[in-house]
């Protein structure tokens, strides 16, 4: 049996699209050359991880109040690997 794996990110502390990066490719060890954008981003959730993942945003009305649309299209992203692994998840708490 697969053990599923589950990061946490603290909503408190993303407050913008850069510390959103930093913080996603350290919990999920992203390669070096991650570039720090939504297009890596989705590249790195279907083809470099094990999708067999859950990301729990939690207190994700802060880090929305402070990245605005930019935090909309994280959550695109995360649709759009989830559409892809069934497997993938992720939480907004």
């Amino acid at each position: 049996m697969l053990m599923r794996k589950e990061v946490q990110i603290i909503g408190s502390q993303i407050y913008s699209m850069d510390r959103f990066h930093q913080e996603i490719a350290q919990l999920l060890s992203f390669p070096h050359y991650y570039g720090n954008n939504l297009d890596d981003l989705l590249d790195c959730l279907v083809s470099y991880i094990d999708p067999n993942l859950t990301i729990s945003w939690l207190s994700h009305d802060a880090s929305r109040k402070q990245m605005g649309h930019d935090f909309d299209r994280i959550v695109e992203v995360f649709d759009r690997a989830k559409a892809y692994h069934d497997c993938f998840d992720y939480q907004l708490c």
